[in-house]
């Protein structure tokens, strides 16, 4: 029963490759009535974009310390160039953060780029912040080599009492790890 089942599959797979193959050849022998001219190609090539991973790994730096991160979004593979329109969120033992931005890539090696606005939100114990605020700001990723990379930003907190303290009001941020 069991090789009778095969059989058919097999028999009803090769027709389907055979009929397939078979309109595949049929089409490719459709002469061009004489005197009609190909449609144009175009010059560019078509968008390849899709909804992706970007980036992602885990980083130790201010003011997350030890931090996992994930970022993903809509990539273009292009003949010449690779870019990645992300989202980022990251969450650390010092703080949480997301962030927008565009990505690049460039050879073979795994090498890019990023820049990213975003937020963060620091919990009780940041490194180099101030602890339990919301900062704003904008930051610079790198990799220069396949699954190394770090990132330097700079931050602003937000919504102070009159009279807090400045310490802490702009903070750099940096964080070093390993990605995939």
């Amino acid at each position: 029963m069991r090789t009778s089942r095969r059989v058919a599959t097999a028999m009803a797979f090769a027709s389907a490759c055979t009929s397939a193959s078979a309109s595949v050849a049929q089409a490719q022998v459709t002469p061009t009535p004489a005197g009609a001219t190909a449609p144009a190609t175009p010059s560019t090539p078509e968008m390849r974009w899709r909804f992706d991973q970007c980036m992602g790994g885990v980083t130790y730096g201010a003011p997350f310390k030890w931090a996992l991160s994930y970022g993903g979004g809509m990539v273009y593979e292009g003949d010449r160039i690779d870019l990645c329109a992300l989202a980022v969120a990251k969450v650390g033992l010092g703080g949480a953060g997301a962030s927008i931005g565009l990505a690049k890539s460039y050879g073979s090696m795994g090498t890019g780029s990023a820049i990213t606005g975003g937020i963060i939100r620091t919990f009780g114990d940041p490194l180099n912040a101030t602890a339990r605020r919301t900062y704003v700001g904008g930051a610079v990723h790198f990799w220069p080599l396949l699954a190394l990379g770090g990132e330097i930003g700079y931050y602003v907190r937000l919504g102070d009492e009159a009279g807090a303290s400045s310490h802490g009001k702009k903070v750099i941020t940096w964080s070093a790890g390993f990605g995939f």
